[in-house]
């Protein structure tokens, strides 16, 4: 906890990818800098627990490493990231099909190529609208997903074995009712990098802002009471006297301390993490539900990945639900996943071993506003990616952006 009273050039509130970016720019211009965070630790809806000596990411994410924002960042070097291999394999009917990008893995171009899920027309079709598609997700197309793809014309089934499913994992959007230009963003980001797992889970991202920052400008377990233009109160009732004052909490937290966004709609899901003696497929790749049978959206075995997330001799599994099913009473859901895992995989399910479900009903935001990522309200600047789109590239840039208005409105 801090003092009783302390004076600083800026505090900001909530220690997640949008307040520690905040931070970082701030005190890379010289101003001095105070985080403010109610949870024990950093990394916001971030977070990655230890369970039976598995590391479990609080919801399946990764790093992309093809983000804009992360150029702006410290070297990712010390997080040892290992790559998913770019791809998916799609399980449809009860087979296996695998889709690999053929730039990453040159010896996979003819099992694509001659794939049941794909054809030439699709794959052209693909070609040219990551080609075409925004470095940046600005501004709305003002198209839903699911329109921008019929207006495409990709066949039915790799629309709806790949591309949907795919989609849906990403914007946890089951009907796709997403602007269309952040999903095409999203699939020109995954085009153009991999999709990475740090060595100590995915808490290590907002862990590696904090240490470039300095741990002595945050302060954890200390949640807000409210908000002024110069200070913060905390809820033990000391204060925190700054010059400016940010809000980089999650929007539902922001809403509570006088936010803009006070009915902000949010996607949910659910990860259910499973501990086996051997994983059920061993290349590291994602699976994809590909006919919509079960509840299962997409599957990984991230040990396949990033072998440290499972104890030796031990596989990690991770299923992931969105939509409807993501709502049911958690008994009810796991019986159905459960059902849904014996049938891809046989019997040796039934030895696998539950060690944790999330819930997140409020994952993601569900109406991105494709904007600077902050709004100043009655003197206190709110930011987070909830003001600009649901993503860690959305989160860091609503930071950047909003800690550079800052420097140059107290520097000048």
């Amino acid at each position: 906890m801090g003092p009783t009273s302390k004076d600083t050039d800026i505090v900001i509130v909530g220690a997640g990818l949008t307040g520690l970016r905040a931070a970082l720019e701030v005190s890379r211009a010289g101003l001095s800098v105070l985080v403010v965070e109610r949870e024990s630790a950093v990394g916001g809806r971030i977070r990655s627990s230890r369970v039976d000596g598995f590391i479990l990411d609080h919801g399946f994410q990764v790093i992309l490493s093809g983000y804009p924002e992360l150029a702006t960042l410290p070297s990712l070097g010390p997080l040892r990231c290992k790559a998913f291999t770019p791809g998916a394999r799609i399980r449809l009917d009860g087979k296996n099909y695998d889709l690999i990008d053929p730039r990453h893995k040159p010896s996979s171009v003819l099992r694509t190529l001659f794939s049941p899920i794909v054809s030439l027309r699709d794959i052209f079709g693909l070609a040219c609208m990551i080609a075409r598609a925004p470095k940046s997700p600005e501004p709305p197309c003002r198209h839903s997903t699911s329109d921008y793809l019929t207006r495409r014309r990709f066949s039915q089934l790799f629309r709806g074995a790949f591309l949907e499913p795919f989609l849906r994992g990403v914007l946890l959007d089951a009907q796709l009712s997403s602007d269309a230009r952040l999903a095409r963003f999203y699939l020109k980001i995954f085009s153009q990098g991999k999709a990475l797992l740090p060595e100590n889970g995915m808490q290590a991202l907002p862990e590696l802002l904090a240490t470039a920052l300095g741990r002595e400008h945050i302060i954890l377990n200390s949640p807000v009471a409210h908000l002024k233009s110069d200070r913060v109160v905390l809820s033990s009732g000391e204060e925190i006297r700054a010059r400016r004052v940010i809000c980089a909490a999650d929007a539902l937290s922001a809403a509570a301390l006088g936010g803009p966004d006070q009915t902000s709609p949010h996607h949910g899901t659910v990860t259910m993490y499973f501990g086996a003696n051997r994983p059920p497929y061993t290349e590291p790749l994602l699976m994809l539900n590909g006919d919509g049978r079960g509840p299962i959206n997409n599957l990984c075995v991230p040990s396949n990945v990033q072998p440290s997330y499972a104890p030796p001799g031990k596989a990690l599994i991770c299923a992931s639900i969105v939509g409807s099913d993501a709502a049911r009473p958690i008994n009810e859901l796991e019986q159905r996943v459960r059902q849904q895992l014996h049938y891809w995989f046989g019997s040796e399910t039934t030895e696998w071993t539950t060690l944790k479900v999330f819930q997140m009903p409020s994952a993601l935001p569900a109406c991105p506003r494709l904007s600077a990522g902050f709004r100043e309200v009655d003197g206190i600047i709110y930011a987070g990616d909830y003001l600009s789109y649901g993503s860690q590239n959305g989160a860091l840039a609503a930071g950047r952006a909003v800690g550079s208005a800052v420097v140059i409105n107290e520097v000048l």
